[in-house]
């Protein structure tokens, strides 16, 4: 008797599968063209690969913390049964070696080193593909020419936004490809110039928040033109959650120019990968939107 009933439900669960099966496949379809969308781009891979990298530094440092842990305890638990052991075995004078092999486990430690390895290459990906940034500053600085903004202060940061993104980029691009054998850079030079590269990311960082505050000035002083009521404040509302986003964005990415800034840094790659996974989370959102 359960034979007939367990063949009438098994040919339901298929009749289901089949019928759900187109509508899992084209969402499939629709989630994978999005993400080569955004994966199409340099700006939008860049974003991704940004929050991907940030986000294996902090399970690294995590991992790397358990592993650190579980180290420690294996060898307190050998210390203490060798104090109770070895002066039964030892003469005077002599001296025990011991090596811990079993903790922690070798999948773990296989899995913390390739994540290191792994946020390693695409932090080098993502500084490549920026070789060709200057080329992007170009068309910033041609675009702030031909239309500058109206307001003084706003053009000014915008020229001094363009001349140490273009001085960053120069000191990257030549410590990257010195780093890499390019140029015959000794490695003390390549470190300076990574260092003096960040020190005017800080400066860009600390320029766009006086370019924010500026802007937010001017609205309240209502020199912000709109058109009529209803997209006016459409547009406020985007320009208010635009201005917040810039605002998150910024204070993530301030602490991390301190650190680059610095030959020694000043944050653990826990601090490091916390900032960097929320910069990046904020960006990949607005990315993830654009190219829906």
């Amino acid at each position: 008797m359960a034979g007939p009933r367990n063949d009438n439900v098994l040919s339901r669960n298929i009749q289901q599968i089949k019928q759900s099966l187109p509508g899992y496949l084209s969402m499939t379809d629709s989630r994978i063209s999005h993400l080569n969308r955004l994966l199409s781009t340099t700006s939008t891979l860049d974003t991704t690969l940004l929050t991907v990298t940030y986000t294996l530094h902090l399970l690294h440092s995590q991992l790397q913390r358990i592993t650190s842990r579980r180290l420690s305890h294996a060898a307190n638990d050998l210390a203490i049964k060798l104090s109770t052991t070895a002066p039964d075995v030892l003469l005077p004078g002599e001296t025990l070696i011991a090596t811990i092999t079993s903790s922690p486990s070798s999948r773990l430690v296989r899995v913390t080193r390739s994540t290191a390895a792994f946020a390693e290459l695409i932090d080098d990906v993502r500084i490549f593909l920026r070789l060709w940034a200057l080329l992007g500053i170009w068309s910033w600085a041609s675009s702030t020419w031909r239309q500058p903004p109206k307001d003084g202060l706003l053009k000014s940061i915008a020229w001094a936004q363009v001349g140490v993104n273009v001085l960053y980029q120069y000191l990257e691009n030549g410590a990257y490809l010195a780093s890499h054998g390019v140029f015959d850079f000794g490695e003390k030079k390549v470190a300076r110039w990574y260092v003096w590269s960040s020190r005017f990311w800080m400066m860009h960082v600390l320029l766009d928040f006086g370019r924010l505050a500026r802007l937010r000035a001017l609205e309240r002083k209502g020199e912000v033109s709109g058109g009529d009521e209803k997209e006016e404040k459409i547009e406020a509302a985007k320009t208010e959650a635009r201005w917040w986003r810039e605002i998150y964005g910024n204070a993530a990415y301030f602490p991390l120019t301190v650190h680059w800034s610095r030959l020694d840094g000043w944050l653990g790659e826990s601090w490091v990968g916390a900032c960097g996974l929320a910069a990046g989370l904020l960006s990949l959102k607005e990315a993830w939107k654009e190219t829906a």
